[in-house]
């Protein structure tokens, strides 16, 4: 699994969940540990994801900041891929913005969503007990 972080003012991040740095698709991704959180099961309807990210060697911490004194905030993306093992290709990708950080000194976690291209939430309607009301007696 790969996760990559970009901006188009700042730059790009790459990091591979392995024990060494691996080069795909032309681009070197370093060897780093990283967690992915599934959206909570509610009723609320939003889609976000956290991804928490090492940062041992103080990278995040740099880049962190380099976003927060951006003088023109871009949008932020964060792509989650999967290479097959053996023949190295792209078996899938999920693009999400953004909405989110936290920072300590040993993690960073980023908190993204699924969007669409005017920055609208998907699904536009919320799925509630008050529009949907089998929604009460469905069970997890």
């Amino acid at each position: 699994y790969c996760l990559k972080i970009e901006n188009s003012v700042i730059g790009t991040l790459r990091y591979v969940l392995a024990y060494e740095d691996v080069k795909l698709a032309g681009e070197t991704y370093r060897a780093l540990g990283f967690t992915i959180s599934l959206p909570e099961s509610s009723d609320s309807g939003f889609t976000d994801l956290s991804f928490g990210v090492c940062n041992a060697s103080g990278e995040i911490y740099s880049y962190i900041k380099l976003l927060l004194d951006s003088a023109t905030p871009q949008p932020t993306y964060i792509t989650l891929e999967q290479y097959h093992p053996e023949t190295k290709d792209l078996l899938y990708s999920l693009t999400l913005t953004m909405t989110g950080i936290q920072l300590d000194n040993s993690k960073a976690v980023f908190t993204a969503s699924f969007a669409d291209m005017l920055n609208t939430e998907f699904p536009k309607l919320r799925y509630t007990a008050n529009n949907a009301p089998g929604l009460k007696y469905v069970s997890d």
